[in-house]
């Protein structure tokens, strides 16, 4: 009796920081994928040429700008896949 009042103790007192917790992470990680998206894309374009970049129709200073959009599409679409 004493093992079985005490296991309940234990698991109502975890349950409600295990709860905010993967609350908080469903929060957080579109941030990050988003951050880390955008991130990656900014790097693959800094790393070509001029010509490369006119190539594709994409300016230099266009760079950060086209990530960030690019990256919340992505992200959009993650969302709609995981429901």
């Amino acid at each position: 009796m004493t093992y079985e009042l005490r296991q309940t103790e234990i698991s109502d007192r975890f349950a409600p920081g295990l709860l905010t917790k993967l609350a908080t992470l469903r929060i957080v990680a579109p941030v990050v994928l988003r951050w880390w998206q955008r991130r990656e894309t900014e790097q693959a374009l800094q790393w070509l040429s001029d010509r490369d970049l006119a190539d594709v129709g994409v300016a230099r200073h266009e760079i950060r700008e086209l990530a960030r959009s690019q990256a919340k599409i992505e992200v959009t679409s993650v969302k709609l896949r995981a429901t």
